[in-house]
């Protein structure tokens, strides 16, 4: 399993929460628009949506099943395995070893790109 630094750990939940939150109102507002574009081959954004969905499932739980993950999600189970493939290639997302193979999380690197992230756009 990925180990959080103790810079990365010591976050105030406060601040953890509005990360997750504005995390969690990004993929709203994505699957919002999907209701008024219906073609989400289109515009949809598979990887980017994946990508958010393990983020707050990381910081609820530190590992999911990737199967729990694509079904949170607006494409199929395949697209979302082959984009889990490529995270893991990019060092993205790693295996949590004692839970077995199905199951994932963030690495550290990712985490802080994704915090880095959502707190460039608190203001947008």
């Amino acid at each position: 399993m990925v180990e959080f630094s103790k810079d990365e750990t010591s976050m105030t939940n406060h601040t953890l929460d509005n990360h997750v939150e504005r995390a969690r109102r990004f993929l709203i507002m994505h699957r919002k628009r999907s209701l008024f574009f219906p073609d989400g081959g289109m515009f949809g954004d598979p990887a980017w949506e994946l990508l958010l969905e393990i983020y707050i499932a990381t910081e609820a739980y530190r590992c999911v099943s990737k199967s729990d993950i694509a079904a949170k999600l607006s494409t199929t189970p395949a697209i979302a395995s082959r984009w889990i493939s490529v995270f893991m290639d990019h060092d993205y997302v790693a295996i949590c070893e004692k839970q077995g193979s199905d199951y994932i999380c963030m690495t550290d690197n990712a985490r802080a790109e994704c915090i880095a992230y959502l707190d460039a756009i608190k203001d947008i």
